[in-house]
């Protein structure tokens, strides 16, 4: 197999649906290059420059990437469109397909492991207050089952979901993880916050969602934010 080969199947993975900048590279064995950051910049002045530097610390170049998978949703409504955006440009310019991936399956993407098989995660990211982005999902060593669809609701709905199914164990993911412990099952020692590391964006559970199923990457064109809920502009416009 020539290097054209080996690098057929390279993914990008961009992530801005938060305050984190999160960007990786990976075919289906590796993760190739890894750039997470907690920026209080916008991400419109941090996505190139990390980019860059990341192709560059990689060997690689825009030619050799495959597709791009983007997270679409939920999160951060500024964040959302300047991260899809970007892609669509480069997927236009390059004639790229991409996959635009939920944020909250990504977060659960994160804990995924064999040691972990058939356990439940829940994904949680602040919307406002006692207000959450709340999805549900199974995880496997390799991919995962969305068993309550991502939406938005109070942290209460959060508690009654849990507390109308048996589940054995649930692991918390996503900026909310620690809130929705404190605040609804401090005592609760069946509920766990996923590790530190394991808790935020990454870019690279992207990659591996979208190199574990391929039939995600459409064009561009098609390419859209989820937002759950209406952005403030739209909410202006009713008032």
């Amino acid at each position: 197999m020539n290097k054209k080969d080996e690098k057929s199947k390279i993914v990008l993975g961009v992530d801005t649906s938060g305050k984190i900048a999160s960007l990786a590279v990976a075919d289906k064995d590796r993760i190739l290059a890894n750039t997470t950051v907690i920026t209080e910049l916008t991400h419109s002045q941090v996505l190139l420059p990390i980019l860059k530097r990341l192709l560059i610390d990689a060997d690689l170049t825009l030619a050799d990437i495959y597709a791009v998978a983007v997270a679409n949703g939920p999160g951060s409504y500024t964040g959302l469109r300047i991260g899809i955006s970007a892609v669509k440009g480069l997927c236009f310019k390059d004639n790229k397909k991409c996959a635009g991936i939920s944020t909250l399956k990504s977060l659960a993407m994160n804990v995924c492991s064999g040691e972990r098989d058939g356990k439940i995660v829940f994904s949680v990211m602040r919307a406002r207050p006692n207000v959450s982005y709340f999805g549900a999902y199974k995880i496997y060593a390799e991919k995962i089952e969305c068993i309550y669809d991502d939406t938005v609701c109070s942290n209460d709905d959060i508690l009654k979901y849990r507390q109308d199914n048996a589940f054995e164990s649930i692991i918390l993911v996503g900026d909310n993880a620690k809130e929705i412990k404190d605040g609804l099952f401090n005592d609760d020692e069946s509920v766990v916050l996923a590790p530190i590391g394991k808790r935020l964006q990454n870019a690279s559970s992207l990659c591996m969602i979208a190199l574990n199923d391929e039939s995600l990457f459409d064009d561009a064109s098609k390419l859209n934010a989820s937002y759950l809920q209406i952005t403030k502009a739209e909410k202006d416009r009713r008032r």
